[in-house]
């Protein structure tokens, strides 16, 4: 009780941002990898890389302590109790380092309250446990610069279980390591060296989840990790190389001028004076962790700016500048106090300055985090399933939907007559895992050859989430509701199929304007409209859809891409144009839209822009 007492800061830190979590918390599967990472996570899988083995085996634990509840909203949970977690490690840190409690209460709660970690302790994800194990590498970190040889070991152990919560811990390393070699290079000793190994492979051990559990029983599992290349390309994240530092000179400004825009909101704009103040102030305070925040700030800006992802989730790769701003924030608001009391002596004055930071950042965030009525994405799956006949085949793609449905199958048993493919894949693959072993290219090429079987067929009925180039000739794809059906092109199209609109309820739920992937959702219906409309004659109210659809997505790229498509398609070149630009400012890095430029210019009679257009897209194509 002593230890609680003396650090209630921390208690009540996790208390209010656990209870705000619990009241903003998405009820169920939420959209991109939501749906994947509780699949692996309640049935024991091994979800995308790097496989996140300690949140998939905790998780697990924690949903067998709540029985009977939605496996979704379990998984959920776990995420919002580690978010918790490390909100109240934070505060316990910050007080254990100088700061007054009410101020180290505060300025936790800020952190806890930001946009973008609110945003993800609230779904099923990562990233509060990751944010928990970045705090408490930090202290150690500190603690081992300032230590001895067991701070050593327990900074080793805590870095070699962080990276197995997320990847991005070791941009805390450098900043750390160089700290101990300047001011405790004794540690650095070749027998310490092999000692802190042993430690950090300790850590390591939750990988070894991956190994044995890969390919059994019931989970999600992302790919085949059956011989240690495969294990090593899951947990490196293989996969993500190409886009790291990819990005032209133009590409990292447009990442940094959005990283500026993310840190002006993601605390509040009236506290940004006292982080470039605690930016200073913090030096003089506390240099060792001063260092080491600055050192993990800078890697993370170099890696962040680096990395080309659709923009609307690139916000998450920066959380470890936001943690630093944190500190930077702490810093700050202490400084300044301590300048006023020395002369005003006002009590009240860090119980205030706490409750003023938490309370600014709750009251310009609650809205947009808050998903506690938030059903859109399972809806949508719903909805999808719901266009499918008796014993259909859908083939799907992407993480708009594709693992919100392998979610409501797996988990929630949903329509067990549809046989669900991912044509990536992921979760359920066209091909058998003994086949998974295969070189790429031979994997594509049974890929394909599957696929056509499943044209092919005449035993069951086989639909498209996404309308796409069949992989055989003779057939085309028809929009029937949420879905493309796959039919012969020499049979005329059923009559009655002329009446399946997408039931568009979900599409018109106005609270979730704030949330772009929700709203990405939306459009999808309000497109798939414009398809059925397409198929039946109707241009014009086809066309006014595909608008909708851009309007309501238009931070989207891929829902401009496709409306500039329409539109080229029914030659309106001029809006193609448009919508085309549109694309390119949510990413200038994404060729098919140069390519579909070109075609508009050529259209048009301007041969030699469209010709400048293919050549930047061929250019964009070959980058990695």
């Amino acid at each position: 009780m002593g230890l609680l007492a003396g650090y209630w800061s921390g208690v009540a830190a996790w208390a209010v941002s656990l209870a705000a979590y619990v009241f903003t918390l998405c009820p169920t599967v939420y959209v991109e990898g939501s749906g994947e990472l509780i699949g692996a996570t309640y049935l024991l899988g091994t979800p995308h890389p790097t496989g996140y083995p300690l949140f998939c085996l905790a998780g697990r634990l924690f949903a067998l302590l709540l029985p009977g509840i939605d496996p979704a909203y379990e998984i959920n949970l776990f995420s919002a109790f580690c978010g918790s977690l490390a909100v109240g490690t934070l505060s316990v840190f910050l007080q254990l380092r100088g700061l007054h409690p009410w101020i180290a209460l505060g300025v936790a709660l800020g952190f806890g309250f930001s946009a973008t970690f609110w945003s993800q302790v609230v779904i099923a994800e990562v990233y509060g446990m990751a944010m928990l194990g970045a705090v408490l590498l930090l202290w150690a970190g500190v603690r081992a610069v300032e230590g001895g040889e067991r701070q050593w070991l327990q900074l080793a152990y805590i870095a070699g279980l962080g990276l197995t919560l997320h990847l991005s811990l070791v941009l805390i390393l450098p900043g750390i390591g160089l700290l101990i070699w300047w001011k405790n290079r004794r540690l650095l000793a070749g027998d310490q060296v092999a000692k802190g190994l042993g430690f950090f492979a300790l850590g390591q051990s939750p990988n070894l989840y991956l190994l044995l559990r890969n390919g059994k029983g019931t989970g999600f599992h992302w790919g085949v990790m059956s011989s240690a290349g495969q294990w090593w390309d899951h947990f490196s994240g293989s996969l993500y190389r190409d886009s790291f530092f990819s990005l032209p000179a133009a590409g990292m400004l447009l990442n940094l001028q959005r990283w500026v825009g993310q840190m002006w909101s993601e605390f509040h704009p009236l506290l940004v004076p006292l982080l470039l103040w605690g930016a200073w102030a913090g030096y003089r305070r506390d240099r060792f962790l001063w260092w080491g925040v600055v050192a993990t700030g800078l890697c993370n800006l170099v890696v962040a700016l680096n990395y080309h992802r659709d923009p609307n989730g690139i916000g998450v790769f920066f959380l470890l500048s936001i943690l630093g701003m944190a500190f930077f924030l702490g810093w700050g608001v202490a400084d300044l106090l301590e300048r006023w009391q020395r002369t005003r002596n006002t009590p009240l004055a860090y119980a205030l300055a706490g409750f003023s930071v938490a309370g600014l950042v709750f009251a310009l965030h609650h809205a947009s985090a808050d998903r506690h009525q938030n059903h859109i994405a399972r809806q949508y799956g719903s909805d999808i399933l719901d266009c499918l006949p008796q014993g259909s085949i859908l083939l799907a793609e992407g993480d708009d939907a594709a693992f919100i449905l392998d979610y409501l199958q797996r988990l929630e048993g949903l329509r067990p007559d549809v046989t669900l493919y991912n044509r990536m894949g992921r979760g359920r693959d066209l091909l058998r895992r003994e086949e998974l072993s295969l070189d790429p290219a031979q994997q594509f090429r049974l890929r394909v050859e599957r696929e056509a079987q499943l044209l092919t067929q005449q035993d069951r009925p086989v639909y498209y989430l996404f309308a796409r180039r069949l992989v055989v000739e003779g057939y085309r794809l028809v929009p029937a509701g949420l879905v493309y059906r796959v039919w012969p092109t020499a049979l005329p199209v059923p009559p009655d199929w002329s009446a399946r609109e997408p039931v568009m309820d979900n599409a018109h739920d106005p609270g979730w304007f704030r949330d772009p992937w929700v709203r990405k959702i939306q459009a999808n219906y309000v497109f798939m409209r414009g398809e059925v409309l397409i198929s039946r004659g109707d241009t014009t109210a086809a066309l006014d859809a595909y608008r909708q659809a851009a309007n309501l997505a238009y931070d989207s790229r891929t829902t401009r891409f496709n409306t500039a498509l329409m539109m080229l398609r029914n030659n309106r070149l001029e809006e193609a144009w448009q919508q085309g630009q549109a694309a390119l400012k949510v990413d200038p890095w994404y060729p098919e839209v140069y390519t579909l430029l070109a075609q508009v210019r050529m259209r048009e009679g301007r041969r030699a822009e469209a010709d400048e257009l293919l050549k930047k897209a061929d250019k964009m194509s070959r980058e990695p």
